[in-house]
């Protein structure tokens, strides 16, 4: 006889199949049916964890929320200088979306599209809470002397943020040059906010 999985196990086993779905076929073909499907379940089981397909896009932009913000405290409570510590930043960040494929095409469907304007509202406070984190370290930055003072650290902040679209792009592909320019953006990015 198979033990029952507990609820905690069984909604975890269906937000990673929700992210799997959603890295291959995108958030729009997402269905509950097809999430069942994906983890051996009947589609009945999935609504015993979750109200449906919009609960667990919820909880995934709950996920993009704290994973960002996790970092962001970590990298700003660290005691290295600004830059070192939007260095560890970006490169956490770009880890986070080499090893979660489905969240850019979650944000990037949200954005684009207005079937649910909560959600999108919700996605959009989650950049902006983000980016605030970043012009936060920017602005203490400039303060303690390591970022040139005549920057905008609400502008530098969303260039930080804008670096990942086209690395998000060039990793749909196999050009394996992605890792060299993202190294080549980071250096051209510190050599424009460095005092």
């Amino acid at each position: 006889m198979t033990k029952k999985k507990t609820t905690e196990v069984r909604r975890d086993e269906i937000i990673s199949a929700s992210l799997r779905l959603i890295e291959k076929n995108g958030l729009d073909n997402l269905s509950v049916a097809d999430i069942a499907a994906e983890i051996n379940l009947v589609p009945s089981a999935i609504y015993r964890h979750f109200g449906g397909k919009e609960e667990i896009i919820n909880v995934l932009i709950d996920f993009v929320d704290r994973s960002l913000q996790t970092n962001a405290a970590s990298v700003a409570g660290s005691s290295n200088d600004a830059v070192r510590k939007l260095e560890s930043l970006y490169k956490l960040h770009t880890d986070f979306l080499k090893t979660q494929p489905a969240i850019p095409r979650i944000i990037f469907s949200l954005l684009a599209a207005n079937k649910n304007p909560t959600l999108k509202k919700r996605i959009i406070s989650v950049i902006t809470d983000y980016a605030y984190q970043v012009q936060n370290i920017l602005a203490k930055g400039q303060c303690d002397g390591d970022i040139i003072s005549t920057i905008d650290p609400a502008a530098t902040a969303l260039l930080f943020i804008g670096m990942m679209q086209p690395l998000i792009i060039l990793s749909q592909s196999e050009d394996s040059s992605v890792d060299i320019l993202k190294k080549e953006m980071w250096a051209v990015y510190v050599r424009g906010i460095r005092n």
